[in-house]
């Protein structure tokens, strides 16, 4: 596995919001995929396909789609995202319950007490969250 970065470009940053804008007040949720060296180089939105409009499942024939498509092209999934249309950006504890891959980069979009969009990076595994900072938008 590559070790994924959290610093993602700038357009990136902005198809999150714009996805979780367009979500809400459900919740967005998506993939993002990494070149062999860790740096990310593609974003794929997917469908929440929870019941539930304060969680999120990743639509698993989309799921399946992207790793089809990683797997053509050398790359690999190293990040999840989702938002929090109507709280803040960092990890529930839904989320940690959720068995992401600890693998994976978690980015959780959300609003920190603000109208403004904020997103943020962690690491999550064994029920605990480790911030990786803040991503630029």
């Amino acid at each position: 596995m590559i070790a994924a970065d959290a610093q993602l470009r700038p357009a990136m940053a902005r198809a999150m919001i714009a996805h979780a804008i367009e979500a809400s007040p459900r919740e967005a949720c998506g993939l993002i995929v990494y070149d062999g060296a860790g740096h990310p180089v593609r974003l794929y939105r997917t469908t929440n396909v929870h019941p539930d409009p304060d969680r999120f499942e990743l639509d698993p024939v989309e799921h399946f789609g992207v790793v089809r498509e990683v797997d053509e092209y050398g790359w690999q999934i190293g990040a999840v995202y989702h938002s929090h249309p109507q709280g803040p950006a960092r990890p529930s504890a839904t989320d940690l319950a959720a068995g992401i891959d600890p693998a994976w980069i978690s980015f959780v979009i959300g609003r920190n007490g603000t109208a403004k969009w904020v997103i943020r990076a962690y690491s999550m595994r064994d029920g605990h969250a480790t911030p990786l900072g803040a991503v630029p938008s």
